[in-house]
């Protein structure tokens, strides 16, 4: 019966209290301190109270509580209320219980929880739930970016692709700048383009902002556990709170006044190290022929023809294509072409990102001649692979072929067979030939021409011994062109220059476009070509210290290695980074990347 009694006590005291609850800052920021304040009035206190306490949530710390009595002025909502319904309206006594409270980590609007009075031992809730909206700290990041990978644990030479998460919050800026943001040297990657990233608003709170996009796909080089490096950036925030005092003298008299100041200030942030455990492949089951791709993939091969004649070709249609490393495809062990005469083959190799994947597809003509009639078996061909989503090494096989060659009509070996048969009049028979005999005119010889031979000319011999020298000079040139056409590693250096001016000229269209990413794509594509045209070496699937051992190899200096690994660097800064640079940095890079290409003697 006490305890009814004592909570209907209870129940008149908080009915007939008018106590309010206030913060005693403008500003909560996220993991620092605060001040949370009951209002009491002093007539309006219960006396058989025992105490205030706050019951907290959502990760806020109580820290202590004080207390204080003031006279409080009221406000006009206040006035207004008393003016309309009774009660004091001038100032009152209150005393003040000041909850000191830590702000959780998280930012946005939490509930700090509710305030309790006590009443013999036991505590009933004088308030609701308290929302109050959390800030990010002045002094903390005002952009959080991070770098999660699609997987932590890979196979050596298995794709995964990493996604770029930006969180801005409301003294965030602008002109986030990218100042490093290599993968390392133990990656082979294709980036994506960054540049359109869209960002939105955190749930309807357009102080606080997020975005996210796939920034590249990866395939490592080796097993052990590797790294991804930290990605570095620069970006502009609003500073802290500074209060500013100032003394002026107005008409002899001196005023001092204090206002609160925040300027922009310049600030960088980086990405945490992300982690990747790469297992070495399995040996067991590993087959013979093994490509060294590592995915899942399809392979196909296929003559165009079985039948055919001598001085006639074959095509050999080869297509795989796969998600393992992006760019990159191994051909396959071919047969032995002994039987025919082959010449290089074509090949195309191109990469799309499809679904979550970069998918790489290569195709493969071999042209081939059969050298003699006959019937020829060319034997199968295989291609493995290591799954890692089945954990198991796949071959896929095509052919043999069963190839039935035929005689040519204009092939040399049916000339030698069937010498008679050449072209030209029929044969004469012996009757035809006495038929004519009577019809035979004599050979007369014409008036005024002479009698010597033109042998016994002195100007046949000088004609003679003229056409010779221009005849091997015509032959050598001709042999030197088709040499020269032969060797593909030299036609391909002989139009280095001007398929770099070509590339170039695709920079500088995109310089006067204003169109930065596809200036530093065609730059990129410009010198990464320019060193495959003039090596005869594919650069593009390399990775920079795979580049650079190869450039150190071919003799190239020291200083002139490091500016091309530079400018690659700055080529993928350039492209990938959330903003662009200006026009003035862009034409330096482009007169900059030909100065290189001009100094490159290879």
């Amino acid at each position: 019966m006490k305890q009814i009694i004592v909570f209907c006590l209870v129940l008149a005291a908080i009915a007939s209290a008018r106590p309010s609850l206030q913060l005693d800052r403008e500003r909560v920021e996220a993991g620092k301190t605060f001040g949370l304040q009951l209002v009491y009035p002093l007539s309006e206190l219960p006396e058989n109270r025992s105490g205030f306490s706050i019951d907290t949530q959502n990760g806020f710390t109580f820290l202590g509580m004080d207390s204080s009595d003031q006279v409080m002025r009221p406000s006009m909502e206040e006035m207004f209320n008393s003016f309309w319904g009774g009660g004091s309206r001038g100032a009152y006594k209150a005393r003040i219980y000041t909850f000191k409270l830590r702000a959780p980590k998280k930012t946005g609007r939490l509930n700090i929880g509710k305030v309790l009075i006590e009443f013999e031992g036991q505590k009933q809730p004088i308030s609701g739930d308290i929302p109050i909206s959390i800030h990010r700290a002045y002094s903390d990041d005002a952009i959080a970016i991070s770098l999660t990978p699609s997987k932590k644990s890979i196979y050596e030479g298995e794709q995964f692709y990493v996604t770029l998460d930006f969180h801005t919050y409301e003294h965030f800026e602008g002109n986030l700048k990218a100042t490093d943001m290599s993968t390392g040297n133990d990656f082979i990657v294709h980036r994506s383009d960054a540049a359109n990233i869209q960002f939105e608003p955190i749930d309807r709170n357009s102080r606080e902002m997020k975005a996210s996009s796939r920034f590249a796909w990866l395939t490592p080089t080796k097993s052990g556990n590797l790294q991804i490096p930290p990605f570095k950036f620069k970006y502009t925030k609003r500073g802290e709170p500074k209060i500013v005092e100032e003394n002026k003298q107005m008409g002899g008299m001196s005023f001092h006044s204090q206002s609160i100041r925040q300027e922009s200030v310049e600030a960088e942030t980086q990405t945490p190290t992300v982690n990747i455990t790469v297992k070495p492949l399995p040996t067991e089951g590993k087959p013979a022929d093994f490509s060294g791709m590592v995915g899942n993939y399809s392979f196909s091969a296929d003559f165009d023809r079985t039948d055919v004649k001598v001085g006639e070709a074959l095509t050999l249609s080869v297509d795989i294509k796969g998600d393992g490393t992006p760019g990159t495809i191994t051909d396959p062990k071919f047969p032995d072409f002994s039987d025919f005469r082959s010449v290089p083959p074509e090949n195309s190799i191109s990469k799309k990102v499809a679904g979550s994947k970069v998918i790489t597809s290569k195709s493969i003509k071999v042209f081939l001649y059969p050298k003699k009639k006959g019937d020829f078996t060319v034997p199968e061909i295989t291609y493995s692979w290591f799954n890692p989503a089945k954990k198991k090494y796949e071959t896929a096989k095509a052919g043999p072929w069963n190839i039935h060659v035929e005689k040519g009509e204009n092939a040399p070996e049916a000339a030698f067979q069937n010498p008679v048969a050449a072209s030209g009049p029929a044969a004469v028979q012996k009757q035809e030939i006495e038929s004519l005999g009577s019809d035979i005119r004599f050979i007369h010889q014409l008036k005024g021409t002479g009698n010597s031979a033109p042998y016994k000319s002195i100007l046949y011999w000088v004609l003679m011994a003229a056409a010779l020298p221009f005849y091997f000079i015509v032959t050598w040139i001709i042999r030197k062109r088709r040499k020269h056409n032969s060797d593909t590693a030299l036609v391909r250096k002989g139009k280095a220059n001007k398929m770099l001016k070509a590339r170039f000229a695709s920079a500088r269209e995109a310089l006067a476009k204003g169109d930065a990413k596809a200036l530093y794509a065609a730059l990129e594509n410009g010198l990464i070509g320019y060193l495959s045209d003039k090596t005869n070496l594919e650069f593009k699937g390399m990775t920079r210290p795979q580049m650079k051992e190869e450039l150190a190899r071919l003799g190239v200096k020291a200083e002139l290695i490091s500016a091309i690994d530079s400018w690659l660097e700055k080529c993928a800064f350039a492209r990938f980074a959330p903003v662009n640079p200006n026009e003035s940095e862009q034409k330096q890079m482009l007169a900059d990347v030909e100065k290189l290409c001009e100094d490159l003697d290879l």
